[in-house]
């Protein structure tokens, strides 16, 4: 029970409660590349109607996106990006850069670079880069300590709606972030990559702290060692037993990571929580924010273009 509680309160499981799914990022891909309409957003994702409708639901319900009448006879709407929904642009854009950087080129054809026209002149190139939000130094997994916190503050987490019903599902536009939506884009997967975040190696441990169905864990542990993100490393020969750690390639995760639990801080409602992260190179508690690595600002949408 202490475990599931802490699930729920984790502000990445919370995070990924609302987006973890792979037809939500494909439809704010869409959104934060300029499209609004249903008909554009099914042509580009390639999601079915009834997926495509049921997606845009949750995230209208959840204050991500607003629905703005274009036309009246028939009733037709534009799905718009709220405050909130804006908020997750440094979040898409350290998810571009990941798959940039670690997709092998036949998994995805991206766009080869980012531009951000910032201040005089034609602007620069973009690389955008998580950063702690006191010392602004960049951040790194082995940077950050966990903490367990006696007598965490906030009100007590509430259920984490079809965490349990969530499946793998594949298919559609795999023109940009295919590799990337197979891995983030499924609850359990990254949830299996936070619990690896915190420092659990071992299949029962995950189990026990996921709840999750031994057949389900099976399978998104397959999918991560086979993608590289995790490494499968015997313990025991008699029986045999494993360990799964986070490779290089999955340690590159953690920046987009937290930076999706940032949004979960500043946007959700604030809940119990034991586990509180530090960052050693500064000493403060961890708050996130996502730079462009040349001119040091947070890009805004209008700032940045796809070349």
């Amino acid at each position: 029970m202490q475990a599931a509680q802490q699930l729920l309160s984790n502000p990445v499981a919370r995070g990924l409660n609302i987006l973890g799914d792979r037809w939500t990022i494909l439809i704010l891909r869409e959104t934060f590349l300029g499209q609004h309409r249903f008909d554009e957003f099914r042509r580009r994702t390639g999601a079915s109607r009834g997926t495509l409708s049921s997606r845009l639901e949750n995230l209208v319900a959840n204050g991500i996106l607003y629905k703005n009448p274009y036309q009246t006879s028939p009733l037709r709407y534009e799905y718009r990006l709220t405050g909130k929904g804006l908020a997750l642009y440094p979040w898409a854009l350290l998810i571009w850069q990941w798959e940039s950087e670690w997709a092998d080129a036949s998994d995805a054809e991206l766009p080869t670079q980012l531009w951000h026209s910032y201040g005089e002149g034609d602007g620069h190139r973009l690389t955008p880069l998580a950063v702690c939000r006191h010392c602004g130094e960049p951040l790194h997994y082995d940077d950050v300590e966990r903490v367990v916190k006696a007598s965490p503050e906030g009100a007590t987490a509430g259920a984490l709606t079809e965490i349990g019903s969530q499946r793998r599902t594949r298919g559609g536009n795999q023109q940009m972030l295919g590799h990337v939506t197979d891995i983030i884009g499924d609850r359990w997967t990254l949830l299996l990559m936070a619990m690896a975040f915190v420092g659990l190696t071992r299949y029962d441990d995950f189990r026990q702290h996921l709840g999750v169905a031994t057949n389900v864990l099976a399978d998104r542990l397959k999918l991560l060692v086979y993608t590289g993100i995790f490494s499968k490393d015997a313990y025991s020969s008699n029986p045999p037993r494993y360990e799964y750690h986070l490779t290089e390639k999955g340690k590159a995760l953690y920046p987009l990571t937290m930076a999706l639990r940032q949004w979960v801080l500043e946007w959700l409602p604030k809940v119990k929580h034991p586990l509180t992260l530090v960052h050693r190179p500064c000493g403060k508690e961890l708050a996130t924010d996502v730079i462009c690595d040349s001119c040091h600002t947070v890009p805004r949408t209008d700032e940045v273009r796809f070349q």
